[in-house]
């Protein structure tokens, strides 16, 4: 949807841009057993939860960035590519 949108708005506006941030674990549920919040970090290469600063970093960079549109940004510690 993000790359059919930034396509579609981009025609009507050259100066709209389309993006979004995949969030891998982060401020996890207080109610997760341990074994739960093992696993959510075993899930990722860099083998920690992330913050909502590591969040909002990848969001001021996509507002400041003019030349980036269509993507989705995987900001997940490296879960997409190879966690467990």
């Amino acid at each position: 949807m993000t790359r059919a949108l930034a396509v579609e708005l981009a025609r009507r506006n050259q100066a709209v841009r389309v993006n979004c941030i995949m969030p891998g674990p982060v401020m996890l549920p207080e109610d997760l057993s341990e074994h739960e919040v093992k696993g959510a970090i075993a899930g990722t290469l860099l083998k920690r939860v992330g913050s909502p600063e590591d969040i909002a970093r990848a969001a001021v960079f996509l507002a400041e960035n003019d030349y980036v549109t269509g993507i989705c940004l995987p900001v997940d510690g490296g879960r997409t590519i190879g966690g467990s």
